[in-house]
């Protein structure tokens, strides 16, 4: 139940109890960075945990007695060079706010630390990359990649203040307003830490007029007596979040989504174990959050068709105690993770990383009612901008069949799930993510460096497989470029979405203050027609649509053609004079000359070396001759070599042509 006095002040909210840790963690270590100083947090004694061959987990306690004790870290700790580039990013965040008006110039906005910290993610990210596309050190993302915990007291070191920016930004009576000026839609989640995670609608229509449609304020509170209440993709609905949105969007320039959890205190599981398609950045805003983090699952053979990234969830179960059994139980997984965020700390879980939240607290001195965190969604795989969409947008542009044969439209269910644990995870990567900040054609030796990447990363599936796709480096080259065209729309349609939410609010705000007389005795919000249709419920639907749009674009695409660089293979061997000499086949798209007018047709029969011709308007010319055919598209290699490729495999071709070349000897 939710305190009728929730939205009276709620006090001093403790501050992070601990610099709890960074868990730098890969094949083969894990370490744990302690601060250098103290003197703004509480004293700490980490105290390990959980030691196995590969794994070391520390909890941080609180803890009066002053100790001496020298920070865990290698030369150079992930956590450490995110903090160096955090810093070093917050100068052009507070430029990038300013420019967007969110600051005066040499004022500090919590905008401006959004952008620092996703600027940071992508530098870190960056220097994991080399020139060639290779990746060298610890990765940040993905199935390889790193967690880390960042308490409130270290980000605010970094910029020099006496707590983050991130505190105080945003709390349940900023929802409670959304709630009244908008029309926002939410879910509840299920609680059952045994079964996938389920969610059902917060509220459902009462009536047939607009406020009768509406979720209220009071069914979000009934709704949190049950479970966790989901706002997806909040940072395009409320303008408050559309700043910190916009700010993670430029940052990393890349199309990304913002959603946010609001949980009751005392909730034994507010989500069940699960994976995310997203690396995911979680901001704590109000009260406290428990989070376990497991290193992900290892039973792909055993369930090829779990998607690795949407584990435990819908009907797909990733329970509790299977996780705890350790790396030699039913998953494969360890515990990396067992911290509590608070107000201004941030958490980053990579992609496929399973993890489980309560907000059980063990100390009663804790003073809050709900939890709030925002999670921030970096979505390099929900765009197609990862090693396995550009592999299958390669393959299909050239008809190649695939030998991961996906069922579904879903790419990571079925045999990529069978493949060796560390083929899977490379071939999951995501591009690097200054992937949609280069223009292809003015960076052709990072596009090539990307491209042979792709290509290596393919050879390993081929080589796992037993088949081969046998591709040219243009052909990787041409689906990548594609892929960044479609990814560069997709993100100007997100920062577009974004911009208009932010313009929103500040509308919102010079028309408040021009009708604040107009409100009435109860508080309640006086809504125009006009601003009734401003509402984010019709403001965002058309941002979708052009999503929905660019997406069935790049798949007729892919299933369109051969690639460019079989078309000009073909091309420079062509007949000059092609389009009356090359063969002809049933389908073709031609103009055939009667009488010194070309009409269009299509060919309707070959008969020895006549034509029937179909028209567009039904009418047939019979025993037409080739010369008076002029063909409208240049022949494939299929069509010269007068057998149908589709649907086989380069060596199958091959194989083909080397029949046919018999059958021309005899």
């Amino acid at each position: 139940m939710i305190p009728s006095n929730i939205f009276a002040s709620k006090g001093a909210v403790i501050s992070a109890l601990a610099a709890i840790l960074l868990l730098s963690f890969n094949e083969n270590s894990a370490v744990a960075f302690t601060p250098t100083s103290t003197s703004s947090a509480p004293s700490l004694r980490i105290t390990p945990i959980v030691k196995s061959s590969n794994v070391k987990l520390h909890s941080a306690i609180e803890d009066t007695t002053p100790i001496q004790s020298e920070p865990v870290s290698p030369s150079m700790s992930l956590l450490e060079h995110f903090i160096t580039e955090y810093q070093q990013s917050l100068e052009g965040g507070s430029k990038w706010a300013t420019e967007f008006g969110f600051a005066e110039e040499g004022e500090d906005a919590p905008e401006s630390a959004f952008y620092a910290i996703f600027r940071a993610i992508r530098q870190v990210d960056a220097k994991t990359n080399n020139a060639d596309g290779s990746s060298s050190g610890e990765k940040l993302m993905g199935l390889r990649g790193v967690p880390m915990y960042v308490p409130n007291y270290i980000l605010a070191r970094a910029e020099q203040k006496h707590q983050n920016a991130f505190c105080d930004f945003f709390h349940f009576p900023h929802l409670a307003k959304a709630l009244e000026e908008d029309f926002l839609d939410a879910q509840r989640g299920s609680t059952n830490n045994r079964k996938g995670w389920q969610v059902a609608a917060v509220s459902q229509p009462t009536g047939s007029s607009f406020n009768d449609a509406r979720m209220t304020l009071p069914e979000v509170n009934a709704a949190l007596e049950a479970g966790t209440v989901i706002f997806n993709n909040i940072g395009a609905h409320i303008p408050r979040l559309a700043g910190p949105t916009l700010a993670s969007t430029d940052a990393l320039s890349l199309p990304g989504a913002l959603n946010m959890y609001v949980t009751a205190k005392g909730m034994r599981t507010s989500a069940p174990p699960h994976t995310d398609r997203q690396d995911v950045l979680v901001v704590q805003m109000e009260g406290a959050k428990r989070w376990r983090v497991f290193t992900p699952p290892t039973d792909g053979d055993v369930k090829p068709n779990a998607d690795p990234f949407a584990r435990g969830k819908g009907e797909d179960s990733l329970p509790l105690h299977t996780l705890l059994e350790g790396s030699e139980g039913r998953l494969g997984s360890e515990l990396l993770m067992d911290v509590v965020t608070r107000e201004g700390d941030v958490l980053y879980i990579p992609a496929g990383f399973p993890h489980t939240t309560d907000t059980v607290e063990e100390s009663n001195d804790v003073d809050y009612d709900t939890s709030i965190h925002l999670t921030f969604n970096i979505d390099t795989h929900v765009w197609d901008l990862d090693y396995l969409a550009a592999r299958s947008a390669a393959l299909q542009r050239n008809k190649v069949n695939d030998a991961l044969s996906p069922q579904s439209e879903n790419r990571y269910v079925g045999k990529v799930n069978q493949l060796p644990q560390n083929i899977r995870s490379e071939v999951m990567d995501a591009l690097p993510l200054e992937f949609l900040d280069i223009i292809p054609s003015e960076s052709p030796d990072f596009m090539n460096g990307v491209a042979k990447q792709l290509a290596k990363k393919c050879n390993l599936v081929d080589e796992a497989t037993g088949q081969s796709a046998e591709l040219s480096e243009a052909s990787y080259v041409e689906a990548l470029e594609r892929i960044h065209s479609y990814g560069s729309d997709i993100l100007d349609v997100h920062r577009d979405m974004y911009l208009a939410a932010v313009e929103e609010g500040r509308l919102r705000k010079a028309e408040d203050a021009m009708t604040a007389h107009l409100k009435k005795d109860d508080g309640e919000v006086t809504m125009s027609n006009e601003r009734m249709q401003r509402l984010s419920l019709f403001r965002v639907r058309p941002f979708f649509e052009q999503i929905e749009s660019l997406k069935k674009d790049l798949y007729s695409w892919c299933v369109s053609g051969e690639s460019i660089a079989q078309e000009s293979a073909a091309s420079s061997q062509l007949d000059p004079n092609w389009q009356f000499t090359a063969a002809l086949k049933v389908g073709d798209e031609v103009e055939a000359d009667l009488g010194g007018a070309f009409f269009a047709g299509k060919i309707a029969q070959v008969t020895g070396n006549t034509y029937n011709v179909v028209f567009f308007d039904g009418d047939r010319e019979n025993g037409l001759e080739r010369d008076q055919i002029k063909l409208l598209n240049p022949p494939t290699a299929a069509d010269e070599d007068e057998f149908d490729t589709t649907g086989m495999t380069p060596k199958e071709i091959k194989r083909m042509r080397k029949k046919m070349e018999k059958k021309k000897r005899k």
